[in-house]
């Protein structure tokens, strides 16, 4: 027997079809949204430290180098969602080592690093870290100073001043060649200083007297004008004149990922004004003369600061 059914209730069915399809079908259709919108996650590590605050809203490299480029390779990595995280110096070697999806910025390439992290090409470059006294009494021996007037070693100055301390950050790398100096030195001589505050601690420390030297970059030494005239700088014998910094990341198959989506980004920066500006600001014409000579000596197949007329050229480009 044939059913016949009038033409509101094939009206109310059709409805009821299309609305309950519309149901079903809608957690398929938001899924597939939510894949194309969502974007894979890095853990970008800060050290917490004063220099390093509003890291995000540095757009010039007025008071830091490393941070103004950080800036800009953070802004173009927009495939990502960059999450800043401040935490301690510490802390950031046992989440790059423990975490696949984490970077952080401004890092000396050590061996011991290199075990449990990626690094990328250069960040940004600096004068390397020089030994520094601050009013003091009398000279240092001459029997530590090499015939260029530079220190022989750090284990010497301790051994010839057993009762002075030296202020160093913790758990930071100073470069290879600098760190294996350090651990041979007594540990008594050692004072070692963390905290967000600790670039601005230390040279207060060392202006106080409760230090008698300091380790540090010449770009964190700001002395106010009545202290310049008392402090002494020394560049220890051996070390680079220069030092790299570089972008860091876990050692996965995603920190390998960001690493070569940054090194394409810093590909592009290398040839910009802006990258030299940003090195010009804290070198001398002098050293940024020298910094040209051994970028070219290190990586002959590389050019990674462009001079004021390469810059301008590539930009015509």
């Amino acid at each position: 027997m044939l059913a016949f059914y009038s033409p509101s209730l094939i009206a109310i069915g059709i409805s009821f079809t299309l609305f309950t399809s519309a149901i079903y079908s809608a957690p398929a259709k938001s899924d597939h949204v939510h894949k194309q919108v969502s974007k894979e996650k890095i853990i970008w590590l800060v050290e917490d430290k004063v220099e390093n605050r509003d890291l995000l809203t540095k757009n010039s490299a007025e008071t830091s180098t490393a941070s103004y480029i950080e800036n800009l390779i953070i802004q173009q990595l927009s495939q990502y969602n960059v999450k800043v995280e401040r935490v301690t110096a510490g802390r950031i070697n046992r989440t790059l080592s423990t975490k696949e999806n984490a970077c952080v910025a401004n890092r000396a390439n050590t061996a011991k690093r290199r075990e449990y992290s990626l690094f990328s090409d250069p960040q940004s470059f600096y004068l390397t870290h020089k030994l520094y006294r601050f009013n003091q009494e009398s000279a240092l021996p001459s029997h530590l100073f090499n015939d260029k007037g530079e220190i022989k070693n750090l284990t010497s100055v301790f051994n010839a001043l057993p009762t002075s301390t030296i202020g160093l950050a913790q758990d930071v790398s100073f470069g290879n060649f600098l760190d294996l100096q350090i651990k041979r030195i007594n540990p008594k001589n050692v004072y070692y200083r963390g905290g967000n505050q600790r670039v601005v601690a230390l040279a207060s420390m060392l202006y106080k007297a409760r230090v008698d030297f300091l380790l540090a970059l010449p770009v964190d030494i700001t002395p106010e004008a009545t202290q310049k005239h008392l402090i002494e700088q020394y560049t220890i014998a051996g070390a680079p004149p220069y030092l790299i910094a570089h972008f860091n990341c876990s050692k996965s198959e995603f920190g390998q990922r960001v690493i070569k989506d940054i090194n394409e980004i810093l590909t592009q920066l290398y040839k910009t004004e802006d990258y030299y500006q940003a090195h010009k600001k804290w070198f001398s014409d002098k050293q940024l003369s020298g910094l040209h000579s051994f970028l070219a000596e290190k990586f002959s197949d590389k050019r990674y600061i462009t001079t004021h007329e390469e810059a301008n050229y590539h930009l015509g480009k």
